[in-house]
């Protein structure tokens, strides 16, 4: 895959993350004003201190409505590759972040939490709750052809639980795209094979010798290289990761490439042999232990 076409992704996946973010807290912000000014909270003000969160309530409603504007085009262009294209977006050093992403703005969209964001005129702050989670939804789908996106749903602790797809379908239905819906109850019955899966895993795996661990997500490593400046062995999807945003050693700030990491095979072997007595080894690492 090309180098500069990952970037491209990870620049959309970056740019979705925080214009969505930043429209829904200005959204909360205006939501907050509207409700101050109803109620007549600016009305014993001073003329200075009325004009001032006069001001403050419009410069608000000018970023929710640019950053929604945005935010809304960003998912859509994501929607629209993911339906011709999906192996970027499974890829170890991406598919956490694209799973985390998607997972936290349905939670944000559908969960308890979207009252704080139900702002009087939607249209007014180019606020499309509905279009925007009819397309979060469509790229779930189009990804769920891959096995590396469905196992990763689950991983994603900060925001995945298995109400937060019943919460989904029921948008979808509410808003007539019950096909939706249904393709997202398929993709829901492979997730939750898949959780039961990690939590399996992640058992047997709790007291898994240090020098086994990224240090940086703690969980065991599969792939681990060790970088050059600072000797400081992680898993290689890890470090791919962090250097699509930062092409710099994270433990010494040394500049770094992808390149200069070097393998640590006998690590490698030893961590495969150790999952195999453990019964959690993939087909590939038990190849390699074999």
């Amino acid at each position: 895959m090309a180098p500069l076409f990952i970037r491209f992704i990870n620049m959309l996946l970056n740019d979705a993350i925080f214009l969505l973010d930043e429209a829904l807290q200005y959204l909360v912000k205006v939501k907050e004003g509207q409700l101050a000014r109803d109620r007549g909270d600016w009305s014993d003000l001073s003329n200075a201190e009325r004009q001032e969160r006069e001001s403050n309530f419009a410069a608000d409603e000018h970023m929710a409505r640019g950053n929604n504007f945005l935010g809304n085009e960003t998912v859509k262009a994501l929607c629209s590759l993911t339906e011709e294209i999906h192996e970027p977006f499974v890829l170890p050093s991406m598919v956490d972040r694209v799973v985390a992403m998607l997972n936290y703005f349905l939670v944000q969209l559908v969960g308890p939490k979207m009252g704080a964001v139900k702002v009087k005129n939607f249209e007014k702050y180019n606020f499309k709750p509905q279009e925007l989670v009819a397309s979060i939804v469509r790229i779930y789908v189009n990804l769920s052809c891959k096995e590396e996106f469905c196992a990763a749903i689950p991983r994603d602790g900060r925001s995945y639980s298995r109400a937060l797809f019943s919460q989904a379908r029921s948008a979808m239905h509410k808003i007539c795209k019950s096909d939706l819906a249904v393709l997202l109850s398929e993709l829901h019955e492979k997730v939750k094979y898949y959780d039961a899966q990690r939590q399996q895993k992640e058992e047997a795996e709790a007291n898994a010798p240090d020098e086994f661990r990224d240090p940086i997500t703690d969980e065991v490593m599969a792939d681990p290289v060790k970088l050059p400046s600072s000797g400081v062995v992680v898993d290689r999807p890890t470090i791919e990761r962090h250097l699509l945003s930062d092409q710099l050693d994270p433990f010494n700030r040394s500049p770094l490439t992808i390149d200069e990491v070097v393998p640590e095979d006998d690590l490698k072997e030893k961590i495969a042999r150790w999952r195999k007595d453990m019964g959690t080894g993939d087909s590939e690492d038990l190849q390699l232990s074999d």
